[in-house]
């Protein structure tokens, strides 16, 4: 009997060969990553975010934003040059301080605030401590060049307001409790003396700013930072003429800006 083998290898040949065209016809192209929505960096989702499953985008609703020194901050979480300041939004803060990646920061409020954390049209001056007392978590910022790199606004005022109440620790505790949005209740804080800095060097910029944003003059005041020196000084911005870091006596009255991560 003659085999059929011949036929048979040929079919198979076939079946690839139409298989390949089949698929060759069905088969696209990947989508691009963005295209699908995934267009934020790890560090612009700071809940997590969704990572694309083909690249190493992110997807997330409410993406940390990349704003300028200066940029007035709305309770949107966007944030515009004082030239283009929308009057329709609510005003939040302004930035003073942007993160090494360019990815978030710090913002602060454009009005001083009292004792009982309400806005204040001029600056009412409070304490820092009213015991001589060496907060034992805060490190002591004695050199020049650590005072001028702390910029841990929030950090700092946790360690204060938990050595103590408002009536030991008024301007941290004033800070905390500042809240003029449901969402940033207990996440104000009093600005390190790096951030402050930043605000020293950048005066005119972030003063503009926040009168351009409906806010108060920072200038011509002092301002207490959440930095610690010893335990009978802390440090101090100097809004003057001559801006400057200082120290002073923790028992001094001076002003408070709180600040808010963003």
């Amino acid at each position: 009997m003659q085999t059929q083998y011949p036929f048979l290898l040929f079919s198979v040949f076939a079946s690839v060969f139409y298989a390949s065209d089949v698929l060759a016809a069905t088969c696209t192209a990947t989508p691009e990553c963005a295209s699908l929505g995934y267009k934020y960096s790890k560090d612009e989702c700071p809940r997590g975010g969704l990572k694309c499953p083909t690249g190493d985008s992110y997807y997330c609703p409410t993406p940390r934003p990349k704003c300028n020194i200066g940029d007035i901050f709305y309770t949107d979480n966007t944030c515009v040059a004082a030239a283009n300041h929308d009057s329709s939004k609510t005003v939040l803060g302004i930035v003073v301080y942007v993160n090494d990646n360019g990815i978030g920061g710090q913002i602060m409020t454009p009005w001083w605030i009292d004792e009982n954390s309400n806005r204040s049209s001029s600056g009412i001056g409070m304490v820092w401590s009213t015991e001589n007392i060496d907060v034992l978590e805060l490190s002591n910022k004695i050199n020049n060049n650590d005072v001028k790199s702390d910029y841990d606004s929030c950090g700092n005022t946790d360690k204060i307001v938990a050595a103590g109440d408002a009536s030991t620790y008024p301007a941290a505790w004033a800070a905390r409790k500042y809240a003029p949005t449901k969402a940033t209740v207990g996440k104000w804080c009093l600005p390190a003396a790096g951030v402050l800095r930043n605000v020293l060097n950048r005066l005119l910029a972030i003063n503009n700013s926040m009168i351009a944003a409906g806010g108060i003059s920072i200038s011509g005041y002092w301002a207490w930072s959440s930095s610690e020196y010893d335990y009978n000084l802390a440090w101090v911005a100097i809004l003057h003429t001559n801006p400057d870091l200082g120290k002073s006596n923790k028992q001094a009255a001076y002003y408070v800006r709180p600040v808010l991560e963003f």
